[in-house]
């Protein structure tokens, strides 16, 4: 009887946690989650894109965790988690952006990339739902050109959406109040956004914040021309460079025949008559009236128009998209972005310019010639010294166990004296690049490593308005399986948290991205050029020391020595040229695992070199900048529940103005002229820049290539001589000059000697901002490779 009973409560027992298990995936098969990426399921590879994300519950009360893998490029990846609170039988939408995908996530169709958990990601269970598993974007691919349209009406732009950027297709995509991101990462997907006509203070704070950012840290915003046009700009209104007073008409339209085959098809065109703000560059101008001006702001650009972008009289234009097209051309996308490098993703050109050098820690080591004496001491004096020494008292029996003893000691003394400072407490390197703006902000690129001295998980916390940060992967680890068991990012109202999982002992962990802060501090520079002799002084007016400050001019870094916070620095160097230029690239890198002695050495020349692409993009009129290195913590980063031992190093640099007016002869050669490309027709593969060499990888097709004359250089006294240039690849490049008033062309023809010279009539071709313009056709059939020519420029400058 006692065993039948047992039988039964058994089966009883049984049958009740079958229910249970039955129930609880009953629970579980109630949760629908649906999501919609990017604009129009559209996104941009290994950009950050906007997330919409439904979850439908007809189940009971439920509250947990969505994980969603992203992986912006093969080194890094990691989860973005999102709370969700969803009551029985309701539904709720969430918005949220991801740093991007790549092909390798995208095209693992087996792989889940969405992940549910009952309760908190670190504690919950992962349990199963309905409805999407993976994000399945729509990719538009790197070498494709993003253009977001914000308007009332969107048809307004439709002559836009025809539009080319040097031959390359352009996707056009209309952004609307719903899908506008809040969180900067989102709008990465975008190379442009156009606003004509629309209520930016409509937006939430949020967003009118993150679109700042996006412009600060190298996103082209073009605002349209409109009537009260500066109380529909919520907080993008400071960075409009054009500020309207009245509507007019323009009645001469032929300053928008940029070309032979572009003319203008209307005889007029409605106008707003403003003011140009100061810092600000007037690119189109007619009877004295601004049409298109620019402005830079932080790392982007602002273009502003005198008209609305979306006119019927533009849009009935047949070539008004090749008319914007040639506007595009003149922009410069941020090269952070990737726009000009191929498929390389900018967070990879981070990771291993700049951010693997992070990961290297100093470390307590023996010399070999240490290891052999305590050996010999060990072996010839301490083994020999204890036999005698036990005789002598008659123990040598206990010689078992002190021997060992001894040896357990020397080993752990070696051990400890070595490790001692992994063991106490994790590492922490911080490093950056910042451009100083004349507000007192900066912006830049920031990475940061630690280094474990233990197993288990590692949260960072930062300020999610200072940094926009990413995990790196772990070098040579699967790049697009299980990112959510590698590293798991979360938001809250100012704070980003990223906890990579299961750090190994002594291992390395790495976050990067982009920076920025608002009042940092900046260079106040009272300086004079004279007889090649640079003199003045240099106000620090950051918070923090420097322990070397430079000036970049050219190749050439002149050291002026170490500020402390608030100090002034007596400047008087002797250098090399009447005038100061643009910095250009210093790529002579050190290998990436350097000796132990040369870390700091390695991470300058890093730094440095980064410094000098991020310089090239800033176009600052070839002017040359301040630069210096300080060890001071500039944005806050902490590992949760863990004091680190930290170590910061950062380059902070800063353009200044021209140094008076040189006067006499000049011989300007590719070092003082600030050369730069932009595609007409092709694509800038990869700026090489070797030994300040100006070598390149283009598509075929057509380039301009534009110098630039020194500011301390007065334009209007300027007399030109002589151009020569010297070719390093005969019949690859065929050059003319661009008439600056006429848009026409010189063709160049080269010498038997892979040379060029021209004589007559140079000034015409000098603009008023002191550019002299090449249109140049590479035609290579296929090979990338390009080789700018060595150019000398000779003139003078009148008394």
């Amino acid at each position: 009887m006692k065993r039948w009973r047992k039988a039964i409560f058994v089966m009883s027992l049984g049958f009740l946690m079958f229910l249970f298990l039955e129930d609880t995936s009953l629970a579980q098969a109630q949760i629908k989650i649906s999501v919609e990426e990017g604009i129009d399921g559209k996104v941009k590879e290994g950009r950050g894109f906007l997330l919409k994300v439904t979850v439908e519950n007809t189940g009971s009360d439920f509250k947990g965790d969505l994980l969603f893998d992203y992986a912006p490029s093969y080194q890094t990846g990691g989860a973005r988690a999102l709370s969700i609170d969803v009551p029985a039988n309701s539904k709720r939408t969430y918005t949220l952006s991801i740093p991007g995908f790549n092909d390798e996530i995208r095209h693992n169709s087996n792989q889940e990339t969405i992940h549910l958990f009952q309760g908190s990601w670190e504690k919950g269970k992962e349990i199963k739902f309905k409805g999407d598993k993976r994000l399945t974007p729509n990719f538009i691919y790197s070498n494709y050109t993003t253009i977001g349209l914000l308007s009332e009406n969107p048809d307004r732009l439709k002559g836009i959406k025809g539009t080319n950027m040097g031959g390359n297709r352009v996707e056009a995509l209309t952004l609307t109040k719903e899908n506008i991101p809040e969180e900067k990462s989102g709008f990465q997907m975008l190379d442009y956004l156009i606003i004509d006509q629309y209520n930016i203070s409509e937006l939430s704070k949020n967003q009118q914040r993150a679109l700042k950012s996006w412009v600060d840290t190298g996103g082209v915003l073009f605002i349209g021309g409109a009537p009260h046009l500066e109380d529909t700009l919520g907080s993008v209104a400071n960075m409009a460079p054009l500020t309207f007073r009245e509507e007019s008409t323009l009645s001469d339209t032929s300053t928008f025949n940029v070309k032979k085959n572009i003319k203008a098809s209307f005889n007029s065109l409605p106008i707003f008559k403003g003011t140009v703000k100061p810092e600000s560059d007037v690119l189109v101008e007619q009877d004295g009236i601004p049409l298109v001006v620019k402005s830079s702001e932080g790392l982007g650009e602002v273009w502003q128009t005198a008209f609305s972008l979306g006119d019927p009289a533009l849009n009935a234009w047949e070539s008004y998209d090749e008319w914007f097209s040639n506007v595009l051309s003149k922009t410069e996308p941020y090269f952070l972005l990737g726009q000009s490098n191929g498929d390389q993703s900018f967070l990879e050109r981070i990771y291993y310019e700049v951010a693997d050098s992070n990961e290297l820690f100093p470390t307590t080591n023996f010399k070999v010639s240490t290891l052999v004496i305590i050996l010999i001491i060990y072996l010839l004096v301490l083994v020999p010294l204890l036999y005698f020494l036990l005789r002598k008292v008659d123990k040598r029996e206990q010689a078992w166990w002190i021997i060992p003893a001894i040896s357990v000691l020397v080993s752990s003394g070696i051990f400890i004296t070595g490790a001692k400072d992994r063991i106490s407490k994790p590492h922490l390197n911080q490093m950056s690049i910042l451009k100083v703006e004349e507000d007192k902000s900066v912006h830049g690129i920031s990475a940061f490593s630690a280094l474990s001295n233990s197993g288990g998980d590692y949260a960072f916390v930062s300020d999610r308005h200072h940094l926009d940060i990413t995990p790196a992967r772990v070098r040579n680890s699967a790049g697009g399986v299980n990112q959510y068991k590698f590293a798991v990012e979360e938001m809250t109202k100012d704070n980003r948290s990223i906890t990579f999982r299961d750090v190994e002992y002594w291992s390395t962990r790495t976050l990067l991205g982009s920076s920025e802060k608002e009042e940092v501090g900046r260079f106040i520079p009272e300086l004079v050029l004279e007889d090649q002799t640079l003199s003045g002084t240099i106000q620090n007016d950051f918070p923090y020391d420097f322990t070397d400050v430079y000036i970049w001019s050219g190749s050439r870094m002149y050291r002026l020595g170490d500020m402390k916070a608030g100090d002034t620095l007596d400047v008087d160097k002797k250098l090399s040229t009447n005038y100061l230029s643009s910095p250009i690239g210093n790529s002579n890198m050190s290998a990436p695992f350097p000796n132990q002695q040369n870390i700091k050495q390695q991470k300058k020349e890093r730094l440095e070199s980064f410094a000098s692409q991020m310089i090239s993009s800033d176009k600052e009129n070839n002017s040359p900048v301040i630069f210096g290195y300080t060890d001071a913590e500039i944005f806050h980063m902490k590992i949760k529940n863990k004091e680190s031992k930290s170590e910061n190093f950062s380059l902070f640099y800063q353009h200044f103005p021209s140094l008076g007016n040189y006067k006499g002869a000049f011989t300007l050669r590719n070092e003082q002229l600030d050369l730069d490309v932009l595609p007409v027709k092709g694509q800038v593969i990869e700026h090489y820049s070797h030994n300040g060499a100006d070598e390149m990888g283009l598509e075929d097709g057509t380039y301009e290539l534009s110098i630039h004359l020194p500011n301390q250089i007065d334009l209007s006294k300027v007399t030109l001589h002589s151009l020569n240039m010297t070719l390093h690849t005969g019949g690859v490049l065929q050059f003319s000059l661009v008439d600056p008033q006429t848009d026409e062309r010189l063709v160049l023809s080269e010498s038997s000697t892979n040379s060029i010279e021209v004589k007559d009539k140079l000034n015409k071709y000098m603009n008023d901002n002191g550019e002299i313009v090449f249109e140049f056709e590479k035609r290579s059939q296929g090979d990338p490779f390009v080789r700018l020519p060595n150019i000398v420029l000779k003139g003078e400058v009148q008394p």
